[in-house]
């Protein structure tokens, strides 16, 4: 019995051991690990530059960055509007910054932006900006601009109306 205790004691001392030179060795690992605060600003420093330009002042570019959950998003769907669009970068920022899925919006904008006058994207902005599903709202807009051969106005109309209200905007069945 007194062979197991000093085995026991032994084998504990080797384990503590082993756990002490892991551990010097693991902790600077695990601090190489970790991002630092310039990795972390890199994401905002990019946003914010993608911002200036697309034509966002200096200012809005760093408080909309530096405040977004995705920064990074925010800057994608910035570009991809001012690029596709003829709606100015401080524009597509307002919007962009307002909605949770940046990208979806941009989609939509740019996707019913190819069908209208130019001119026009500003509508499907406001549009797609109000819309709580912007893909949807984007096909939507084109089938019925499409289909049923109305305007293009008249399509954003009615996609954001039925979204909003659609027991206001239901057809009167007669009998």
């Amino acid at each position: 019995m007194v062979v197991s205790q000093k085995y026991d004691q032994i084998t504990m001392q080797i384990l503590l051991k082993v756990v002490r030179w892991t551990s010097l060795v693991s902790f600077p690992v695990f601090l190489l690990t970790i991002p630092h605060s310039s990795a972390l600003a890199g994401g905002i420093g990019s946003c914010a530059e993608s911002l200036i330009s697309s034509g966002v002042d200096k200012s809005s570019a760093a408080i909309a960055c530096s405040d977004a959950l995705k920064p990074q998003d925010l800057a994608a769907c910035v570009t991809q509007i001012e690029t596709d669009t003829d709606i100015k970068g401080n524009n597509a920022l307002q919007s962009c910054y307002r909605v949770r899925r940046p990208d979806e919006l941009a989609s939509c904008v740019t996707t019913i932006s190819s069908n209208l006058e130019p001119g026009k994207s500003a509508m499907a902005l406001d549009s797609c900006r109000r819309s709580l599903l912007p893909q949807r709202h984007a096909e939507c807009t084109l089938d019925l601009a499409s289909i049923a051969e109305i305007s293009s106005e008249e399509a954003l109309e009615s996609c954001i109306a039925a979204e909003l209200t659609p027991g206001e905007v239901a057809p009167e069945v007669r009998q």
